[in-house]
This record gives C-alpha cells, sequence and structure tokens, in this order.
C-alpha cells in the first residue's frame, strides 16, 4: 500500500492531467468551431456575391458553432487571465498585498457571478433536450438538434466558474503567505507543453 507521499504523487499527477485534458479539449473546441464558422461565412459570401445563390442554413450553422466559439473561448481566457477587464489596480495600491486582496475579491465577484447564471443555462439546456427543438435549414441533409449548441452555454459557464474559483483559491493563498506577488499570478498562464 502506497505511502500518504506517494499519493500525494499519483493524486498530483491525475489533477495535472485532468487540468491539461481539459484544456487540450477546449483548444479543439476552438479551433473546430472557428474553423466551421469561419468557413460558413466565407462560404456563404463567395456564394451570394460571386455566384447569385446560396446554402440554405448556413448562416445557421455559422451561428451555432460561434455560440462554441464564445463560451468555450470565454473559458479558457478565464483559464488564462486573460480575458477582458479593464484594471488599475496596480495603480492604485501601493502594496503587493492590497493589490492581491483585490485581486481575489475581483476573482470571486467574476466566480459568484458565473455561478449565478449555472442554474438559468442548465435550465435552458435541460429545455432545449425536453423541447426537441430541430435546426430549421436541412444543410446536411436532415435537421439537428439544436441543443448540441445550447449546451454550449452550460459548458462555457461552468468552466469560466471553475478556473475563476481557481484564481481565486491562489490570492487567497497569497494573501495568507504575505510574501512576495509571484511573477505568474501577474501575467497570463502558461501555455502547456503541447497546444492540442
Amino acid at each position: 500500500m502506497p505511502g500518504s507521499s506517494e499519493r500525494g504523487v499519483i493524486l498530483k499527477k491525475l489533477v495535472d492531467s485532468i487540468w491539461v485534458f481539459l484544456l487540450k479539449v477546449q483548444r479543439l473546441i476552438l479551433v473546430i468551431s472557428v474553423c466551421i464558422s469561419t468557413t460558413a461565412v466565407f462560404t456563404e459570401v463567395i456564394l451570394r456575391y460571386f455566384f447569385k445563390t446560396s446554402f440554405v442554413g448556413i448562416e445557421e450553422l455559422a451561428a451555432y458553432f460561434a455560440f462554441w466559439m464564445y463560451f468555450i473561448g470565454a473559458s479558457y481566457g478565464a483559464y488564462e487571465r486573460s480575458h477582458i477587464k479593464a484594471e488599475l489596480t496596480h495603480l492604485v495600491f501601493g502594496t503587493s498585498l492590497n493589490y492581491a486582496k483585490c485581486r481575489a475579491v475581483t476573482s470571486f465577484i467574476a466566480f459568484a457571478a458565473a455561478t449565478y447564471v449555472i442554474p438559468w443555462a442548465y435550465d435552458y439546456t435541460v429545455w432545449g433536450f425536453v423541447r426537441g427543438e430541430q435546426s430549421r435549414s436541412t444543410l446536411f441533409g436532415s435537421t439537428y438538434p439544436v441543443v448540441y449548441f445550447q449546451l454550449s452555454i452550460f459548458v462555457g459557464l461552468i468552466l469560466m466558474s471553475f478556473y475563476f474559483l481557481v484564481e481565486f483559491i491562489q490570492w487567497v493563498k497569497i494573501i495568507r503567505h504575505k510574501g512576495p506577488l509571484p511573477v505568474e499570478m501577474l501575467s497570463a498562464r502558461e501555455e502547456v507543453e503541447s497546444w492540442i
């Protein structure tokens, strides 16, 4: 039976592999959704303006994949700590401890806001499953369930909440130790070893 230190190492490896797996899945979803949305819009523009024709439903397809792009992009931005923010706190607070406290509060507010909306996203996803709404178009020969795209809101918000919570915990640890601010907390996270 492994000792407590061996179990700790095994647990850390498991958590690290789940962390990296989540990032790779998000990157893959982003690449696929960007490629499909961009290709659909480009195709529609070419068909409409050069050939005076159109695919029925291609705009709908682009919009649905854009949902995944937006919400997974938002969760990935929360992971990277590169989400849109107007931050002047480093100019206002003279000490690193006050800066860390402010960042902990903002991380918690972001976590609370994303978590507050999760039940609505869940209800919307369940409603989509129950209603069984289908797309209006038959781009690929038949309609497809719209709930696959509604699900992106729920998944994106869960991931955003998770990453904001992780950031909040990291700031609380820094506040408790009252040491200098780690350089890695002052910028976007570094990329993991492999891209996808």
